[in-house]
């Protein structure tokens, strides 16, 4: 290795001309544009990560110093905003933001100031909230998401209907890994904040949950969390906790796991498994058939529902939760529409803990189209189940009357499903 007498010894760089030698080497103009940053927009959904004002405030006083790199330019993409295209930054939302606090107060050295931003903007036709999605997880990756942030955007690919295998492929993570970030992504939000806050690693948490369930990891964990800190400890071992209670089965959860088999067997498709998946299925129900709840016949054509003039599904299906006592409500509430054959969205109602949310599917306010009123169901099921992991939910007297409620439509077959609809999402 050279010493630092040899490198200071070295010939010096003389510098050519740029056009010269891109056009020698065969190379052609690039999609770089600079911009006043003040002409550029944020949308923080466009965004993985949470703005972190540490380190924006980093580089801000880096920018004063050295001007902005050049080499480092924005990832962007065009959107109409009232008939207007305004540029909008989804990739570099740090250096954008620092480049703006920079500007506001001042104090650059000479020759540094921040006019313009160089930007890259994304070609429209491969814009969409999915691979925003995607390009901002693949493009952080010297500054990986942490796992409960991995968790967080794998649920949104999922709530846009990306198949776990796409999801592994585009991201280079395994099926597991899918599996044990979603075992995040649905924890107890009192877990995953001890987890954001480096109380508790995403590996230990990930463990207690898959060994104990949620709320069970949740209370061990919390308790250990108090020890550790009583000790004058910052973080929870894994030895702090002690031995791990039995990981036996109970009636419940084998309930649970029977049930979902039995969907598998009824599912349109199961006739596509190999004889030996088949064989095992049907010798794994058999001893236990009378255990199981019936499962409903394919249904009749479902009526198509007609708006008001404002676009509001007053007239809609509606699923309810058994009433509570105290209320004399029902305490969780999925609302269906069928707008047109095959297009289903839904909306809900939630009175549980401080406050109802509430409100009818309308034209004007729905995220996604499911294909079967099930598919529709179990999407409002993954957002009743999330809101009641808020903390001043999931301690309420109603949560687990509704979870029970949850489990059982999660586990209900869908007669409407069918061999091409799964042909569609396996691609």
């Amino acid at each position: 290795m050279a010493n630092a007498r040899s490198l200071l010894e070295a010939e010096p760089i003389v510098t050519g001309n740029t056009k010269a030698a891109v056009k020698a080497a065969g190379g052609g103009s690039s999609d770089l544009w600079t911009v006043p940053p003040d002409q550029i927009h944020y949308d923080p959904r466009d965004n993985v990560r949470p703005l972190d004002q540490d380190r924006v405030r980093h580089l801000a006083e880096l920018m004063k110093a050295n001007g902005y790199d050049r080499k480092k330019p924005l990832g962007c993409f065009v959107r109409k905003v009232d008939g207007q295209d305004r540029i909008f930054v989804y990739e570099g939302q740090h250096r954008y933001h620092a480049a703006l606090l920079a500007i506001k107060e001042g104090g650059f050295a000479k020759d540094k100031e921040i006019d313009r931003l160089p930007v890259v903007i994304d070609e429209a036709k491969s814009v969409n909230r999915v691979n925003l999605i995607y390009a901002g997880i693949t493009n952080n990756d010297g500054e990986k998401l942490t796992p409960l942030q991995l968790a967080e955007k794998v649920v949104e690919l999922l709530e846009f209907g990306e198949p776990n295998a796409t999801i592994g492929k585009r991201l280079n993570i395994t099926d597991q890994t899918i599996r044990d970030v979603l075992l995040l992504a649905n924890a107890p939000l009192t877990l995953q904040e001890l987890v954001r806050n480096k109380i508790v690693s995403s590996t230990l948490a990930i463990e207690e949950i898959r060994a104990h369930g949620g709320e069970k990891a949740l209370e061990r964990l919390r308790s250990a969390a108090e020890k550790a800190k009583a000790g004058g400890k910052a973080r929870v071992t894994r030895k702090a906790l002690g031995k791990r209670a039995s990981s036996s089965t109970v009636a419940p959860q084998a309930k649970q796991l029977l049930q979902a088999l039995q969907s598998v067997l009824h599912d349109p498709v199961f006739g596509k498994l190999s004889p030996g998946t088949i064989a095992g299925v049907h010798a794994a129900l058999t001893p236990y058939a009378d255990l199981l709840d019936a499962v409903p016949a394919r249904r009749h054509k479902h009526p198509v529902h007609v708006p008001n003039g404002n676009g509001v599904f007053v007239k809609c299906e509606t699923i309810r939760a058994p009433m509570t006592k105290r209320t004399g409500l029902s305490p969780a509430e999925i609302h269906l529409a069928q707008p047109e054959e095959g297009k289903w969205i839904y909306s809900t109602t939630l009175r549980v803990g401080n406050g109802t949310t509430s409100g009818l599917p309308s034209m004007r306010d729905f995220t996604s189209i499911y294909p079967t009123r099930m598919q529709a169901v179990r999407a409002a099921v993954s957002d009743f189940t999330r809101a009641l992991d808020r903390a001043d939910r999931t301690k309420a007297r109603e949560a687990p009357a509704v979870r029970a409620w949850l489990d059982r439509l999660s586990a209900m077959p869908d007669p409407d499903w069918t061999g091409n609809m799964a042909t569609e999402v396996a691609k």
